[in-house]
């Protein structure tokens, strides 16, 4: 079973949200004064702040529906002072501080394959609208909270006001979303990826070209954060023994810490060319 989870705060969620629900939803219950929503195997739920901040989403629903979840899916807004227009999916957690939500060096099991999926449902639903010419359809390196057990992702809506309430922009991602729960994820390898941007050009390229997915990814403005505990923490949740360090993104002397680590942990290094 899929929980997806919205915001009343943002105006990209709400947006989303919606969308979502005028393709034919009912009501099962409420859930922190909100309606909980189910079609099928997927549950729609609500929560008053950003959802950056609500922890355990997850563990509390499980008891009001009477089933665990596989998957976890947050529909949100992305907000960057340079207010450039995206669509977004990205794993989250905190190599170091948790400055906006979640817990202190704890990082949040990702999903790989359905991450993979629901970006290249993005495209197509983005092209499908002409929205490529204005939004630019990427992943982002793992940040922020909530805290929670299950594999889960972000898919955003950026990166300002005009973006979050474009009705184009919520019927993409609501579509998106929709598809990649019905469809059958692929199988393919997946690697960690360490270095680079925010917005990951490297690995954001690597999936649009090769058979390969992405876990958790490190960014460069983390790599201080980085040690063998933490790396061994993102290797085991994405279900790989792959590193992909950015070529362009990581210090030699991260480079010499990563085989190191890796060594010790019994992964390997790998280069795109390999997939």
């Amino acid at each position: 079973m899929r929980l997806i989870v919205s915001s009343k705060s943002d105006p990209a969620s709400q947006n989303i949200k919606e969308k979502m629900l005028s393709q034919g939803w009912d009501v099962i219950g409420r859930w922190k004064e909100e309606p909980v929503y189910r079609k099928g195997n997927d549950i729609l739920a609500t929560v008053e702040r950003h959802h950056i901040y609500v922890d355990n989403v997850d563990s509390e629903l499980r008891a009001l529906v009477g089933e665990s979840f596989d998957l976890v899916v947050y529909i949100s807004k992305h907000a960057s002072k340079a207010g450039i227009h995206s669509l977004t999916v990205h794993p989250i957690g905190n190599y170091g501080k948790a400055k906006f939500g979640g817990r202190d060096n704890v990082l949040v099991p990702p999903a790989p394959l359905e991450m993979n999926s629901a970006f290249h449902l993005l495209r197509e639903e983005a092209r499908k609208r002409g929205l490529d010419q204005d939004y630019e359809v990427s992943l982002e390196v793992t940040h922020h909270g909530p805290f929670l057990s299950t594999p889960t992702y972000y898919i955003e809506i950026g990166s300002d006001e005009d973006s979050w309430t474009d009705t184009s922009a919520g019927e993409a991602v609501a579509s998106a979303v929709e598809r990649q729960g019905e469809q059958r994820v692929k199988e393919m390898p997946v690697v960690v990826g360490v270095g680079g941007g925010h917005y990951a050009p490297h690995f954001t390229d690597m999936i649009k070209e090769r058979d390969v997915s992405v876990g958790h990814i490190v960014p460069g403005w983390a790599l201080n954060d980085l040690n063998e505990e933490n790396l061994r923490m993102a290797l085991e949740q994405s279900g790989t023994d792959m590193i992909c360090p950015d070529p362009g993104g990581v210090k030699s002397s991260v480079a010499d810490r990563l085989k190191r680590w890796s060594a010790e942990i019994g992964a390997e290094i790998v280069e795109p060319s390999m997939f």
